[in-house]
């Protein structure tokens, strides 16, 4: 018979992560080392991208122009840190005007409501994530088991200003173009920002700061269309993937996602998701603000 003991130690695990403790422990340091240098270091991966170390469990980043930029918003309670390293870096919250979303799961938009009221920053998402509402979108809660028919606690209705699809260029950052990436939820996109050769890639490729991989198969989402998706970017041409979750890549993208497709073109298990948390986590604990 199968105890449930043996899934206890996981458990820990994910649920510290998930709301980012750890106790003091020589292997399970923060999934966000850099917290304990938050408000020292500039968070600046590459020229004008910096990552949030505030952002709980997922990752959330800061692009820098004449304006700002915030690509996804992480967890709930989220909102104070980010506009607490805006300030930090020199800016202003009110010189954020766009939010990008790459996919409605909550661990990707529980904060995106209170930095938009807190900021007047337009929400931007692709419609197969959003619920109509009137005369307006806003985006639809998904959780492990696809669209939520009922409202998340601690989560706000989110209103979406700007409807995205395949092609789209927005005018933030010399311009970022939209790519439709369906699989993870049916309105994935990536966001490539082409100055500097950045994919902000969301939950459909992450990295550890080495290497790539692929999402698990959740509950709801579509196999078929990841794989085609997946294969489109990897005819992209990109330098840096700042994925979802992990230490972002800092170059040859595109190079290690074609490596990635040919040595292991079978989606990945459930067991192996698993069997990469604590190398995810030592990654993690290298992490400083000055080498991600």
């Amino acid at each position: 018979m199968l105890s449930l003991r043996r899934f206890r130690p996981l458990y820990g695990v994910c649920r510290r992560a998930q709301i980012g403790y750890f106790p003091r422990s020589r292997k399970l340091a923060t999934l966000n080392a850099v917290e304990s240098t938050y408000g020292v270091s500039r968070l600046e991966i590459l020229p004008g991208i910096h990552t949030l170390p505030s952002v709980k469990w997922s990752r959330a980043y800061l692009i820098e122009g004449d304006t700002l930029a915030l690509v996804d918003a992480g967890l709930p309670w989220g909102a104070r840190n980010i506009l607490k390293y805006i300030r930090k870096i020199g800016r202003e919250p009110e010189e954020l005007s766009h939010l990008l979303v790459t996919h409605a799961h909550p661990d990707h938009i529980g904060s995106a409501s209170s930095v938009a009221k807190k900021t007047g920053a337009r929400v931007i998402a692709h419609r197969a994530d959003t619920k109509r509402r009137g005369n307006g979108a806003s985006l639809n809660y998904m959780g492990m088991f696809g669209s939520l028919p009922v409202p998340l606690p601690f989560f706000e209705r989110t209103p979406v200003a700007i409807l995205v699809d395949e092609g789209d260029v927005l005018p933030i950052a010399g311009g970022i173009r939209v790519i439709h990436t369906p699989g993870h939820t049916p309105g994935s996109v990536c966001f490539l920002e082409e100055g500097t050769g950045s994919l902000f890639s969301g939950d459909t490729i992450f990295s550890d700061g080495e290497r790539v991989s692929r999402s698990v198969p959740f509950p709801g989402y579509d196999a078929e269309a990841y794989r085609t998706s997946l294969a489109r970017l990897a005819t992209l041409d990109f330098d840096a993937i700042c994925g979802g979750h992990g230490a972002p890549l800092k170059s040859g993208g595109a190079g290690k996602l074609q490596e990635l497709l040919e040595a292991r073109p079978e989606l990945p298990t459930w067991r192996q998701f698993f069997r990469s948390i604590p190398r995810r986590i030592k990654k993690s604990q290298s992490m400083t603000g000055e080498e991600i």
